[in-house]
C-alpha cells in the first residue's frame, strides 16, 4: 500500500511539472543545484549509493547510521559554501535527515554611474541558506523512498527571496550489486515570476565487484530547457578510493559548456567505517578550481 502511494505521488508531481513547465528560463536559488559532499561532487554530482549522499537521495537514509556530515568548499575569490547535516534512524526501517547549507558570496563591490564611467561607493553582501528536512522509509525487500521539504532563502543587499520546494526520491534493487534510483528534486512554485532549478533526474548504478562501481545518470533541468548526462567510477584500494566523473551538458551556451576539463570531476576518499573523509576536485577553467571536503562520523 505505502509503495503504490508513494509512486502516484511521485507521477502526480512529475505530470503536474511537465504541464507547467516554461522551457528556456532562468532559475533562482542556484544554491539547490550546488553538490552537497564532497563525494557527490567527484562523481559528477550522481547520486550514487553512498552513505554520505543521503542528502541529495533521501530514499538512502533507511540503511544509514546515525551520522554527522559536514562539507565545506574552498570556492572562488572570497565565496563561501559549506553544508551541515545529521541522520537520525527511527527504526530498523525508517529515519530523518536535517541538513543546513549556506553560501556566501563575501564582499562586493557597489558601483554607481559617474558620467560615462563607475565609481566605488562602499559593498553589499549576497547569500542563500537551505533548511532542509527529509524522511526515508523502506517499503519491502527491494524498494525505498524518501520524501524531503526545504526551506530556501536568497539575500541580496536589502532585498531578500524565500520559497519551500519538496523532492520524491525512490530506489530500487535489481540485484545486490545493481540499483536504479529516480526523483524529483526542488519542485515549487515560482518566485517573482522565476521558476525553481527543479530536476527530473534517473540513474543506474552497478558494482562489478567490491572494488568497482560504475554510476550513470540523467538528469532533465527543463525549466532551463538543459539536460546532463553523468558518468561516474568509483575505485576502491582498501580503505581508499579514487572518483572520478564527468558531465556531458545537452547544450552548449556560447561555447561554455564544450570544454573538457570543465566537465570533469575528481576526488578521494578514506573510510575507517566510523570516520569518512573525502575530497573533490573541480576545475572550473579560467575561474579557478573549486576544492570541496566532507568529513562524516558515524555513532
Amino acid at each position: 500500500m505505502k509503495s503504490k502511494i508513494i509512486i502516484t505521488l511521485l507521477s502526480v508531481i512529475i505530470f503536474t511539472q511537465f504541464v507547467f513547465a516554461k522551457g528556456t528560463g532562468t532559475t533562482m536559488f542556484q544554491i539547490l543545484q550546488m553538490p552537497t559532499t564532497a563525494c557527490d561532487a567527484a562523481l559528477a554530482n550522481t547520486y550514487i549509493a553512498n552513505e554520505v549522499s543521503s542528502l541529495s537521495n533521501p530514499s538512502l537514509i533507511p540503511f544509514l547510521f546515525r551520522s554527522v556530515t559536514l562539507s565545506h568548499v574552498v570556492y572562488l575569490e572570497d565565496m563561501r559554501y559549506s553544508v551541515g547535516d545529521i541522520n537520525i534512524p527511527l527504526s530498523s526501517r525508517s529515519g530523518i535527515n536535517f541538513s543546513f547549507c549556506y553560501f556566501d558570496s563575501g564582499d562586493m563591490d557597489r558601483l554607481e554611474t559617474s558620467g560615462n564611467s563607475y565609481k566605488t561607493k562602499g559593498t553589499f553582501k549576497a547569500d542563500d541558506k537551505v533548511f532542509n528536512l527529509s524522511y526515508g522509509t523502506r517499503l519491502g525487500s527491494a524498494f525505498s523512498a524518501g520524501l524531503s521539504l526545504k526551506y530556501v532563502q536568497q539575500n541580496i543587499d536589502d532585498v531578500s527571496y524565500s520559497n519551500f520546494l519538496v523532492g520524491l526520491n525512490g530506489l530500487y534493487f535489481v540485484s545486490n550489486n545493481v540499483f536504479l534510483t529516480a526523483g524529483i528534486q526542488n519542485f515549487g512554485s515560482d518566485v517573482k515570476g522565476y521558476s525553481m532549478p527543479t530536476s527530473l533526474y534517473c540513474g543506474l548504478t552497478a558494482s562489478l565487484n567490491e572494488t568497482t562501481t560504475w554510476v550513470f545518470q540523467l538528469d532533465d533541468y527543463y525549466n532551463e530547457d538543459l539536460c546532463e548526462f553523468k558518468l561516474a567510477l568509483e575505485k576502491k584500494v582498501d580503505k581508499f578510493a579514487m572518483r572520478f566523473g564527468y558531465i556531458v551538458p545537452g547544450k552548449d551556451y556560447n561555447g561554455t559548456n564544450n570544454a573538457f576539463i570543465t566537465n570533469l570531476t575528481l576526488g578521494l576518499g578514506l573510510d575507517l567505517t566510523n570516520f569518512i573523509v573525502d575530497y573533490a576536485w573541480l576545475p572550473k577553467g579560467d575561474l579557478g578550481n573549486v576544492h570541496m571536503f566532507t568529513v562524516r562520523v558515524n555513532f
